[in-house]
């Protein structure tokens, strides 16, 4: 029995492997709609894209000081936003700017804190609770 299972094998698996797969369509991570979502676009040209894309020997001076202040005036807005009242810090917004590399990151944890946030808020506002799936 073993012996007419072995040369059939190895032709089996051959001709399954050289025949054409139909494209299998990939499926959204999320089928739910998105209700708020994170206020960085992923389109918007970034000043420090824009920064990035400049030859090098325009990167000093007037560029580098453009890129520093928008980075302060982002940082500003964002500690200015209702999940970060009442934090008080230490530092300066100009402190961190001065700190940062120009690669701009955006974690994901950091996007899915922003939606609970939001979540909380809206439940908090409309006075109901917030269910968790079972």
């Amino acid at each position: 029995m073993l012996r007419r299972i072995s040369p059939r094998a190895p032709r089996r698996l051959l001709s399954a492997a050289s025949k054409p797969r139909p494209f299998l369509a990939v499926r959204a991570l999320s089928t739910s709609p998105v209700a708020m979502m994170p206020t960085r676009s992923t389109h918007a040209t970034q000043p420090a894209d824009a920064f990035q894309l400049l030859p090098e020997s325009q990167k000093p001076g007037e560029a580098e000081d453009r890129l520093y202040e928008a980075s302060v005036k982002e940082i500003e807005a964002w500690w200015a936003s209702p999940r970060y009242q009442g934090i008080k810090r230490p530092y300066s917004p100009e402190d961190v700017a001065s700190k940062r590399g120009t690669q701009n990151i955006q974690y994901p944890s950091s996007v899915m804190a922003q939606k609970l946030f939001n979540l909380i808020r809206e439940r908090e506002a409309k006075g109901e609770p917030i269910h968790t799936s079972k």
